[in-house]
């Protein structure tokens, strides 16, 4: 524990020099407000507080988690800041702790100058523990407003990066700090129906010059939108383009290269996703929907100031993906249907762009490589729902879906394959009266995989299933309700064709679930819930001519908890909670000790197949408090686990007996679970 405690000692000393800096450039943020606006007597007009807290202990992992947003009328600025920081600790097997820290701080503001031009003030500051790695920007703008709907903007300032580069000769990983200008331009413009049409159009660019290194985002979204009586037709597009340069020891082609010390990568992505929807009403109270979806990626990688005498493989990808669909639907008082046919287009490629500069033997193992992850894929599908009242008191839903998938890959992949999938719900609900309603539901579905290599058409297979889930929902008084619930499920998987002298791996899994929910008021403000399910859950080899199997596993779950709740505004919880489960182990190891003066040198380990049970009890409490908007949730569990085992097969017959006896003992461990949230506005 105290290399813990010193990590930790470690951890608080990185963020006070975090929040030292972070303390710094807010404070000269405001004496910048204060000097340009700000007078001693300076009130808050209007301002909004919330701060969120959350903290969870989880077997092995602690996560804290905080996020704050702050937004203010301080004279004439308007300012707005919000942070999230997040923190995990995962305790190792050599009980060390490993820390994973982020803190992320954005903040503006903004003050008018005239009437068509504001003041603005934007920044952020990025912190990432793990990885030695922030960032920093601050910039100074002007927004521009010539008309009531047409907003610009533009910034320049300054950015700083600090990122691990490049380590040359066994030495520790440096620390590059980058350093340059920055700038920022935005615009939103939503002018007035034109001829009916609603149109609205948004764009902001966002480019940091840290030299030796580029940072680029843009962005533009365009919608527009029209009314035709009761029609409608809407289309939305968006271009993002992203850069981003890295110092990058190794990327995936050129793990084996040596790097030199200033190598950049940079990689660009650029982004075009396009919506186009269309609804109109036909006759007798039938409506189509048709809409389209399109998606275009392009994504290049390239390398700067490599080694003449190393091999730099830059790449190209493209993905294009195309959806369209069609749908009717009809409702009245009694009906509601829907019908839709969807055909969707997918298409990925990877191609090697410096081919000349590089030998004819790496060319080809590396577009071999690339090309194993090419793929085109086309989807149809049909889709439907039904929802009717038969009865006054007796309602029906089916839906459906049938699926076919074709996947093509290049000759060097053998994914190549084939997929069709067919599914269907059939629900009946009967509202008894007002105390008492039974639903019932059927499930069915279908999937077929065959793979057009030779080399896997033994992997092609049929997956069958069959669920009925039979439920019943007794409200017998206002402060009583119990609902109950049981599912049989039957899944059989069986190849296409067993391969010449080998066993058929067709196999069959049969499960009986049952469920109970109990809610009982005890008295005004306390209620008691009981909450326990079973499962068991049956594994065999299946022989299809016959529709026999031959069980190889059975897994049983059983699980129960009973809570007492009570309180209105503060509200409490106890409760205990009980896991048992219980399966088959083919290779069950056990560690046990001989009775001999020295500990050490008696240890001996056996293996056996076995069954295997894993028992776990214990308390769990809450507790929840609401006052205004400010609300109090903490959770905790103590979770007391035994692993016993049962040994079939022949034992030592010396020391069978302490073989026994240490599976039937077992091991235990105490699994704690904490979850506190706060949530705070003002």
């Amino acid at each position: 524990m105290s290399l813990a405690v010193a990590r930790l000692d470690g951890l608080r000393v990185k963020q006070s020099r975090w929040a030292y800096w972070k303390t710094c450039i807010l404070s000269v943020l405001i004496l910048y407000l204060y000097a340009t606006g700000f007078s001693t007597n300076c009130v808050l007009a209007q301002s909004s507080l919330q701060q969120t807290t959350e903290f969870s202990r989880e077997v092995n992992q602690f996560r804290w988690r905080s996020e704050t947003a702050w937004n203010a009328h301080l004279g004439q600025w308007t300012v707005g800041v919000s942070n999230r920081f997040i923190s995990d600790a995962y305790i190792q097997f050599d009980q060390r702790l490993r820390f994973r820290d982020e803190d992320r701080l954005s903040f503006s503001a903004m003050r008018p100058l005239t009437r068509r031009f504001d003041a603005t003030i934007r920044g952020g500051l990025d912190w990432f523990g793990s990885g030695r790695a922030s960032s920093q920007s601050i910039l100074f703008g002007t927004q521009f407003t010539p008309i009531a709907r047409l907003q610009l903007e533009t910034a320049a300032g300054i950015a700083t990066d600090r990122r691990p580069g490049i380590v040359q000769n066994g030495q520790r990983m440096p620390l590059r700090v980058d350093t340059g200008p920055a700038a920022f331009v935005s615009t939103i413009f939503s002018p007035p129906e034109i001829q009916g049409y609603e149109i609205s159009f948004q764009s902001k660019a966002l480019w940091q010059y840290i030299t030796p290194r580029r940072i680029g985002d843009l962005d533009f979204l365009g919608t527009v939108a029209r009314t035709f009586g009761r029609a409608r037709l809407e289309t939305r597009a968006r271009f993002s383009s992203r850069r981003r340069d890295t110092y990058q020891v190794a990327s995936f082609l050129n793990r084996n290269q040596r790097r030199d010390p200033e190598s950049i990568e940079a990689t660009t992505s650029d982004t075009l996703n396009a919506n186009f929807l269309v609804q109109a009403p036909l006759v007798n109270g039938f409506r189509v929907l048709a809409q389209a979806d399109v998606q275009l990626n392009q994504r290049r990688v390239r390398s700067a100031k490599a080694p003449q005498e190393s091999l730099i493989f830059e790449t190209n990808f493209a993905r294009q993906a195309l959806t369209g669909e069609v749908t009717l639907l009809y409702n009245n008082d009694q009906v509601d249907a829907q019908l839709s046919a969807e055909y969707g287009a997918v298409n990925e490629r990877r191609v090697l762009t410096n081919q000349e500069d590089l030998p004819a033997s790496e060319i080809s193992q590396k577009r071999t490589l690339l090309q194993q992850a090419d793929y085109d894929e086309g989807v149809f599908a049909l889709s439907g729902t039904l929802r009717g009242d038969l009865l006054p008191r007796l309602s029906v839903l089916f839906t459906g879906s049938s699926r076919i998938v074709r996947h093509d890959t290049p000759i060097v992949n053998l994914d190549d394959r084939d997929e069709i999938y067919h599914t269907g719900t059939l629900s009946f609900l009967h509202q008894r009266n007002r105390y008492l309603s039974i639903g019932l539901r059927l499930y069915g579905s279908y999937h077929h995989t065959v793979f057009l290599n030779a080399e896997r058409s033994a992997e092609n297979n049929i997956q069958r299933t069959l669920r009925l889930r039979p439920s019943m929902d007794w409200t017998p008084s206002s402060t009583s309700r119990i609902r109950l619930a049981s599912e049989v499920r039957a899944t059989y998987t069986t190849d296409d064709f067993p391969l010449p002298g080998r066993r058929s791996s067709d196999q069959s899994a049969r499960e009986l679930r049952l469920e109970s929910e109990i809610d009982q008021r005890l008295f005004s403000d306390t209620d008691l819930r009981i909450t326990a399910s079973y499962s068991d859950l049956r594994l065999g080899r299946l022989i299809w001519d016959t529709f026999t199997e031959v069980p190889f596993d059975t897994l049983r779950t059983l699980s129960t908890w009973v809570r007492v709740q009570s309180g209105r505004q503060l509200r409490g919880e106890l409760g205990w909670r009980v896991f048992i489960r219980s399966d088959f182990d083919r290779a069950v190891s056990i560690v046990y000790q001989l009775p001999t003066d020295n500990p050490m040198s008696t240890l001996r380990r056996i293996t056996r197949p076995g069954k295997r049970w894993i028992i776990q009890s214990g308390p769990s409490g809450a507790l929840y408090w609401t006052r205004g908007q400010t609300t109090l949730s903490l959770n905790v569990w103590a979770n007391w686990q035994r692993l016993r085992y049962s040994l079939y097969g022949t034992l030592p017959t010396l020391n069978q007996d302490i073989i026994l006896t240490t599976a039937r003992k077992g091991t235990r461990r105490l699994i704690p679970l904490v979850s506190l949230s706060l949530l705070w506005k003002i």
